[in-house]
């Protein structure tokens, strides 16, 4: 008997069979993402829903006796349902609700809605996206608000119930008495009627009979409700080296720490999303991760994989890059500024710089502001694990390892999927194992420190004086 874990990412969906820690089978499906008057991004939940369909019976059709399965889903997303309109679910990178969320920061005492949820006040937030809808004509026939993850729940097992580590995302959630928050609802002009119901992340219920029969599984096998992908990460990375801090870098990133305690910054810069009733996630995300380096590889090497390239790019510059600094910030930012306006920049480019100071420079820059969100965090000063597709290239840990001053970790089990399985089948001791580690050096960091502080001086002077 398997339990089959479904990570429900921005791009593709992962289906994973496990056998105890191990699994024994994936099937990755693509999701579409659609953008509309650029600041407008949504998926189509019932496709979502059909790739799942057609991924699970793939499965069982190979033969796998699956006994449960556990979800998870990125976070904040959100849909109206209105009668006659189609089902769009906004996602994270939706960015309508810029007006709102300046009027939001415009309040004397805007932080307490942070401080209430642990969600940074900025356009990804379903707080944020609800309450600019309150301008449209449909708004007033919304029936109710959906996520990702209650929508999978309700088609699955007919329950309508979100959990409340996809719920503290929201921004609508109040991470100290676990509840929709009635002040935050009103202030966005909607109520817990049209939520879903919360519930923990080791909840479950039942699959429905008629949709175990499409997907030739055993009726009434348990859905467990699970977490969001982020925290499911770092739990995967604790579960399996007992590393309480992770950097994770793909198309995005993100730097998080395990806790025990529930952490807020005094400016509203870090998140603080809860994991299940021993941990909570506290943590920094980021846009412009590995699709940074997307950019770079047409801009400088027309096509060719930059990774490929990278290397010799790193070898022909030195750290530091001759004083060059590269601000990543091509799609806005998360943390540590919170806003859609900022935009990428070169400071010092001169003639003495090269490609490959500029290329090196790209990587240092993307290094440093996750480096600047790690000090905001406060990270334990222990190792720190590395995961994501940015991180297949074993310079890349290096770098880290000594931007960082601390040593990498890099695991197979850095996962979600891996970190929901275990939250449902907790392993009893740390895995450590098939892992590698990267030591850093005390030179290099001593150099990457001169470059690093040049940036954070740069960041604070203007950045964050919105004066870039």
């Amino acid at each position: 008997m398997y339990p089959l874990a479904i990570d429900v990412g921005t791009t593709n969906i992962k289906l994973q069979i496990f056998e105890k820690d191990t699994i024994i089978e994936e099937l990755v499906l693509p999701i579409e993402t659609f953008t509309d008057r650029g600041s407008r991004v949504f998926q189509s939940p019932a496709y979502i829903y059909r790739q799942i369909v057609r991924g699970i019976r793939t499965m069982t059709q190979e033969g796998y006796n699956i006994d449960s399965i556990v979800l998870t889903t990125a976070m904040h997303s959100i849909m109206p349902i209105v009668e006659g309109r189609d089902e769009e679910m906004y996602i994270w990178l939706d960015a309508q609700s810029k007006p709102f969320v300046e009027t939001i920061k415009s309040e004397k005492n805007y932080l307490n809605y942070y401080k209430k949820t642990g969600t940074p006040i900025h356009e990804m937030s379903p707080f944020a996206k609800i309450g600019h809808f309150q301008k449209e004509k449909w708004f007033k026939d919304v029936i109710r608000w959906v996520g990702m993850k209650d929508y999978l729940m309700e088609r699955l097992t007919g329950e309508f119930v979100v959990d409340y580590s996809i719920a503290s995302a929201t921004g609508l959630f109040n991470i100290h008495d676990k509840k929709w928050d009635a002040a935050i609802l009103k202030k966005v002009g909607t109520d817990e009627s049209m939520l879903a119901k919360l519930v923990d992340t080791d909840y479950s219920a039942p699959l429905l009979e008629d949709v175990a029969a499409e997907l030739f599984l055993t009726p009434n096998i348990p859905v467990y409700i699970g977490a969001s992908d982020g925290c499911l990460a770092s739990y995967a990375s604790y579960v399996a080296n007992g590393t309480l801090n992770t950097i994770t870098i793909g198309t995005s990133g993100a730097v998080r720490k395990l806790s025990k305690t529930i952490e807020l910054d005094d400016k509203g810069q870090t998140f603080c999303y809860y994991l299940n009733d021993t941990y909570w996630v506290i943590g920094g995300a980021t846009n412009n991760g590995g699709q940074i380096m997307t950019w770079a590889e047409h801009v400088f090497f027309e096509g060719q994989s930059i990774y490929q390239e990278l290397n010799h790019s790193l070898s022909q510059s030195p750290i530091g890059s001759d004083g060059l600094l590269f601000f990543p910030y091509l799609t806005g930012e998360r943390a540590p500024i919170w806003q859609s306006t900022p935009q990428g920049k070169y400071i010092g480019l001169s003639l003495k710089h090269t490609k490959h100071h500029m290329v090196r420079s790209i990587v240092e820059g993307i290094f440093y502001n996750l480096r600047y969100i790690s000090e905001l965090v406060e990270l334990e000063p222990r190792e720190i694990t590395v995961n994501g597709g940015f991180f297949a290239n074993e310079l890349l840990a290096m770098m880290a390892a000594d931007i960082f001053g601390q040593n990498v970790v890099q695991s197979v089990y850095n996962e979600p999927n891996f970190g929901a399985v275990s939250l449902i089948h907790p392993v009893k001791s740390f895995l450590l194992s098939d892992h590698r580690r990267t030591f850093y050096t005390e030179d290099n960091h001593h150099l990457y420190n001169h470059s690093y502080e040049s940036f954070k001086k740069e960041l604070e002077t203007n950045v964050l004086k919105n004066k870039f």
